[in-house]
């Protein structure tokens, strides 16, 4: 078994600065120190859960899902994970396998992806969704005087037809007087 290491020599030998690891253990990503403070110590499972943090990141995966992965594992699940060759899936190389990956759909080469739950067999096609189609609508001009004019969308409503009726009364008095 190797010696406690405190939060600054476990941050050089993992590559992770202090900041994250103190993030990673406010949520609960990693266990708690052994002690407080000045004297928390972490242990080699600290150090193995940081290194499957970093390969299932460079995976892409989000740390919800990282989080879920960890609170299956124990230490030696951790340790079995990180030597274990499929265990964690490899980062796609490039942009298009990261978004088929995202995307559930398979791979170039004709693979799904890891974590693809493939799909039943239908019984029976499902019917194609249906498209309402929304009405028609014409835009109509009403001049109010020679340098302005109101833009209605028809059809209107009842209400709305009344309140438009209303606006052009008021529109024509206020246009008609000459002041």
């Amino acid at each position: 078994m190797t010696d406690p290491l405190d939060i600054n020599a476990l941050s050089r030998e993992t590559g992770v600065p202090v900041r994250t690891i103190r993030y990673y253990l406010a949520e609960k990503l990693l266990p708690a120190s052994a002690g407080r403070g000045p004297a928390a110590s972490y242990g080699p499972g600290h150090r193995d859960r940081l290194r499957l943090i970093r390969r299932l990141q460079e995976a892409h995966q989000p740390l919800a899902t990282i989080r879920a992965q960890l609170e299956a594992l124990d230490d030696a699940g951790v340790a079995a994970a990180l030597v274990e060759p499929g265990a964690v899936q490899d980062a796609p190389v490039t942009a298009y396998d990261y978004v088929r990956q995202v995307l559930g759909k398979p791979a170039r080469h004709g693979e799904p992806p890891a974590n693809a739950a493939r799909p039943e067999p239908a019984a029976t096609p499902a019917p194609p969704p249906t498209v309402r189609q929304q009405p028609r609508s014409t835009w109509e001009r009403i001049a109010l005087h020679p340098d302005i004019e109101l833009h209605v969308r028809r059809p209107l409503a009842r209400a709305d037809q009344r309140r438009l009726d209303a606006l052009l009364e008021q529109a024509q008095r206020l246009f008609s007087t000459e002041p």
